[in-house]
């Protein structure tokens, strides 16, 4: 990736080429979003990454998803409230003179798409040190089967460190990870803040919380089973139903139907009815033992699915019904779940729900599809529609440059897509993740530091570390025994179809 610097009025006079002499010229193949053609000139080649100007303010320029497009050659204006102002083809006369005079660093990216950033709906913070060297060989029927197993039989370590701070460092390594592979945002992070958005947070105006101050709670153990092991043998009972675990007042992400056996089924209805009547948001991890009988009341009670395909193969040898929920209008999602069982990244868990699809679904999801559960549907899926996840008009600016290195498929990109091609991540308008070159010439998070590693043969600056917690003092930690190199490449999808 290239990086030079160019006179911003340069830049914005590129921004403002006709639409209607670009229309007509080669593109980028979408996998099912719309194409608006700005500037042609920006698909099919390497990511060139142009920096210019100062402040608090930012235009990118490269190939943009947004708001259901692909804008080739499109820009994304955000303010120095971190929540964007315009996003299209080029910007508007009147906001190119408000950039001449007020203060505005331009990130040109001729060769990227600019995506939201990943929204991460399932996540085990603190079992995310290790991981197996091969896959679980056993499969089991329900979670309260493995469970008490000891780790040699089942093939994984399953607890998470006892030293607090121990558990806070590995948890923060694992959001760094995360982080540095395009995720914005994650659930399931206790209350650690480091990186990227902890869903659970809710500081109001903190850009490491859940905007709008409506934290996402999840839920293990819904049905109180934890210590039991025992799963449902019957339908739920009244009584049962009320002793469910349900927060009413916050958008609500519960493990339900984790197997494949009956008792996993009649979690799910037993749920179901717990919630009903519920007004904020509801998704179910997981949702393996959903049945055709039961995706109507899924849609009518408006309850997403998080999926986590991987996971659900290794432990389970099975899948939710994908394609039923979907053509049902159920909102779907994504999460990576642990490493002893689940997917590294996102991207990660994305290429194993596509290897799903192209063996076992006909190809009947298409790449935008697979785009929407990295973005917006995360957002939708616990109510953050309208402030993450599409990169729209008041949305905040989280986001993800992607070097394509000259591919004209989204596709092609997400399947190819890993750290190496990872240019820069913003959470809240802010660069968390960019190359060392970028350092002090746009708003930042703070407790930045390079990147000693050079992960990928690249120089990158990471910044929002927990100022207790550095990230020279993160990457010491010997409990964490993740190969992070491991992310410069597409984690193999051979364990992601049942043989």
């Amino acid at each position: 990736m290239k990086l030079t610097f160019l006179p911003l009025s340069a830049l914005l006079l590129s921004a403002c080429a006709p639409l209607a002499t670009q229309q007509g010229l080669a593109g980028f193949d979408a996998g099912g979003y719309s194409v608006v053609v700005c500037d042609a000139a920006y698909a099919g080649k390497p990511a060139a990454c142009m920096v210019s100007g100062s402040g608090d303010r930012q235009l990118l320029r490269g190939n943009l998803i947004s708001n259901g497009r692909m804008y080739v050659g499109g820009s994304l204006l955000v303010g120095a409230d971190g929540r964007i102002e315009a996003a299209g083809c080029p910007v508007p006369v009147n906001t190119v003179n408000a950039l001449q005079s007020a203060k505005t660093v331009t990130i040109d990216c001729p060769g990227a798409v600019i995506s939201a950033g990943f929204v991460n709906l399932h996540e085990h913070i603190d079992y995310r040190y290790q991981q197996p060297a091969q896959p679980p060989t056993s499969k089991w029927i329900h979670r309260n089967q493995w469970r008490p197993l000891p780790a040699a039989e089942r093939g994984f370590e399953g607890d998470a460190p006892k030293d607090e701070a121990v558990r806070a460092e590995v948890s923060e390594r694992a959001m760094l990870r995360h982080a540095l592979s395009g995720s914005t945002s994650v659930s399931g992070a206790k209350d650690y803040r480091a990186y990227l958005r902890n869903l659970k947070l809710a500081d109001v105006g903190s850009v490491m919380a859940a905007p709008a101050g409506k934290p996402v709670l999840d839920s293990t153990f819904p049905l109180n089973d934890a210590g039991t092991l025992q799963w449902p043998t019957a339908p739920c009972t009244a009584a049962q139903v009320a002793g469910v675990r349900v927060s009413r007042d916050n958008p609500f992400v519960p493990h339900v139907g984790e197997g494949t056996n009956g008792g996993a089924q009649y979690e799910v209805d037993c749920v179901l009815d717990a919630i009903r009547g519920k007004t904020t948001p509801n998704a179910f991890i997981h949702g393996v033992a959903i049945s055709e009988a039961q995706i109507p009341r899924l849609q009518a009670q408006d309850v997403g699915v998080v999926l986590s395909l991987r996971s659900n193969f290794q432990l389970y040898a099975a899948a939710p019904p994908v394609t039923q929920l979907k053509a049902a209008g159920v909102t779907l999602s994504l999460g990576t779940d642990w490493s002893p069982s689940g997917s590294l990244t996102m991207l990660d868990e994305a290429r194993c729900l596509a290897r799903y699809n192209h063996d076992k679904l006909g190809g009947q999801l298409t790449a935008a599809d697979l785009h929407r559960m990295l973005t917006e549907n995360g957002a939708k899926a616990v109510g953050l529609q309208g402030q993450i996840g599409r990169l729209a008009v008041g949305e905040l600016a989280d986001a993800v440059v992607i070097d394509t290195e000259g591919r004209r498929s989204l596709s092609e990109l997400l399947d190819k897509t890993a750290l190496k091609q990872t240019v820069a991540v913003f959470v809240g308008g802010k660069a968390a993740s960019f190359p060392s070159a970028w350092a002090g010439k746009l708003p930042q998070l703070d407790n930045c530091a390079p990147d000693p590693r050079d992960l990928c043969g690249q120089q990158r600056t990471v910044c929002g570390a927990n100022a207790q917690r550095p990230l020279s003092q993160l990457l010491k930690q010997a409990i964490y025994t993740i190969d992070d190199a491991k992310i410069c490449t597409p984690q193999p999808t051979n364990d992601c179809v049942v043989k």
